[in-house]
């Protein structure tokens, strides 16, 4: 099996129970965190925004309740039929629109310069080509626009024991824990000094002005139940 059908087939099986979860963090206190770490980076409700690796909806639907209008794609289709399933449940909440697609976000069809913010979290780990992506997120970004990238070394936290009493991590079987751990064996960007190959390789796909920051998981998580993610996370915001 390709690694990208390997991938798809990971997902899929895991849409469901990844909704529900996702569902439960809308509600929860992490989604006000969440709003905080990136309506900095947006403007106004106006700005077309593309939420990368969607999933389910998270981000779109946290962003939707605050009125701004969303854009989700994702490679895996049973995640996004569940993604428009929920909007559905979710509809008198969302003063904004979503959008949903399933599509590969290494090749997104859109035109240039489409949108004004793009949006990814827990994604790049996941990408066979993670080089090829970010000059396609530069493409369809406008000028001035903003990538918001929040991701973690998963190649290598994924192999780390969890000392945490309850995470996110919990329910899901060790069969399917070590399907995953062997994807990310298979995935060069998991051998890549991250985050900081992820900061030269944006340069190079364009970006004139690239700041890291190292200190995501600890304005996020501070209690360990079953919303919390034991790889610590970093964000790249990225101008074009």
């Amino acid at each position: 099996m390709q690694i990208r059908d390997r991938i798809m087939a990971y997902w899929k099986g895991r849409s469901d129970d990844f909704g529900a979860l996702r569902m439960k963090e809308l509600q929860s206190n992490l989604a006000p965190r969440w709003l905080r770490e990136i309506t900095p980076h947006i403007k106004d409700t106006h700005q077309r925004i593309l939420d990368l690796g969607t999933g389910t909806g998270f981000f779109a639907f946290l962003l939707a309740q605050k009125g701004y209008s969303v854009t989700g794609v994702d490679l895996t289709k049973e995640m996004i039929d569940v993604a428009k399933e929920q909007a559905i449940e979710l509809q008198d909440t969302l003063t904004g629109q979503v959008d949903f697609h399933c599509m590969d976000a290494m090749q997104l069809d859109f035109p240039d310069q489409s949108f004004d913010v793009i949006l990814a979290r827990n994604l790049t780990w996941t990408l066979p080509d993670v080089e090829a992506a970010y000059k396609e997120w530069y493409r369809v970004l406008a000028p001035k626009g903003v990538l918001i990238n929040i991701d973690g070394d998963y190649g290598v936290e994924l192999k780390v024991p969890v000392v945490a009493q309850h995470h996110i991590h919990e329910t899901v079987s060790n069969e399917t824990m070590q399907e995953c751990i062997a994807i990310t064996e298979g995935l060069s960007i998991s051998r890549m000094d991250r985050p900081h190959w992820d900061v030269h390789m944006i340069r190079k796909a364009g970006f004139s002005r690239v700041y890291l920051d190292m200190a995501v998981s600890s304005r996020i998580y501070d209690e360990e139940d079953e919303l919390y993610n034991p790889v610590p996370l970093f964000s790249i915001v990225a101008r074009k």
